[in-house]
């Protein structure tokens, strides 16, 4: 299987380098001037010799600190022998931007496995890589540079853009779950024939499902991030650079606005509308409309009787 992005194994890079890079960037904000060559990328609790490292706190573990160059916040207090400090605006992004850039190599090889099933309407860009048992229905679009891992089934006319990651097991375009009863009470599908739209740069996690619409359609906007096993039902649209952890359930023509996130668990309800930057707390259960900026947080854990205690108050 291949993967898009692999680990560049004989890469040194010097310091001097990481500080251009990040002073482009507008990360930089100074250096302690010692030069080091690295190899490789490490978190700070597995510190390896020729490393480089990140880290939040201004009192990390330096006994047992082996990384030859250190990312830091601008309030470091530390000057360490032999080791490169560079201060940054924020530590965590200069390091995510670094490997990126320095310790891995873009895959620009398409790769379609024999396994795979395409049907020969579907439009597929350049850079892509279709990995075992990939299933692509007829009218599908497909931009450049998607990676689809094993197992995932495309149903017809989904259209893909660019820089797409679908993880295995991953169903996109499937009917939605809407029913009507007919005259004689008995339950009917009501037509699903919208279609699911997923913008550039989006990632989708293992064995998540996202119905097409009934009669418009599902979208997931540019830079959205789905974690594994969710849901999202038909007619859902997500904005642009949401959030969506693991096991979340979102319910048909629910409108997610930009920059929302939603905690692991969370379960949407039909309709509602999530206004720009809310966040959506662990196993939240959301049944009316969340407003801009608000922050909406299930029940913690409580010990039975105390739950009821308050429920209670909230009912009288």
């Amino acid at each position: 299987m291949l993967c898009k992005d692999e680990l560049v194994t004989s890469v040194s890079v010097n310091s001097n380098n990481i500080i251009e890079f990040l002073r482009h960037l507008g990360l930089y904000i100074s250096d302690n001037c010692i030069n080091n060559n690295v190899r490789f990328a490490s978190s700070v609790y597995e510190t390896i010799d020729n490393s480089i490292s990140w880290t939040k706190s201004r009192n990390p573990d330096l006994e047992n600190l082996k990384c030859r160059i250190l990312i830091v916040n601008a309030d470091f207090p530390h000057n360490i022998d032999n080791i490169t400090i560079i201060q940054t605006k924020d530590p965590r992004l200069s390091m995510a931007l670094v490997i990126d850039n320095f310790f891995l190599k873009e895959n620009t090889d398409e790769f379609f496995h024999s396994s795979v099933s395409l049907d020969t309407s579907s439009k597929i860009g350049s850079g892509c890589i279709l990995n075992e048992n990939v299933v692509i229905g007829k009218g599908c679009v497909i931009g450049n540079n998607v990676t689809i891992y094993p197992n995932t089934v495309i149903y017809p006319n989904t259209v893909i853009g660019n820089n797409v990651v679908i993880n295995s097991g991953s169903s996109i375009g499937q009917e939605g779950f809407g029913y009507i009863t007919d005259n004689n009470g008995n339950n009917r599908q009501f037509p699903q024939i919208g279609r699911v739209i997923i913008e550039n740069d989006v990632e989708i996690g293992s064995n998540t499902c996202i119905d097409r619409g009934a009669l418009s359609d599902t979208i997931i906007k540019q830079y959205v991030k789905i974690n594994n096993l969710c849901h999202i039902a038909h007619n859902v649209i997500l904005g642009k650079n949401c959030i969506v952890a693991a096991n979340v359930e979102i319910s048909g023509s629910v409108i997610v606005e930009d920059d929302v996130y939603i905690g692991a668990s969370a379960s949407i309800s039909e309709g509602v509308t999530i206004a720009k930057n809310a966040t959506v707390g662990l196993g939240a259960v959301v049944r009316n409309n969340i407003g801009a900026n608000q922050t909406i947080g299930p029940f913690e854990s409580y010990d039975k009787r105390r739950y009821f205690e308050i429920l209670k108050r909230m009912l009288h």
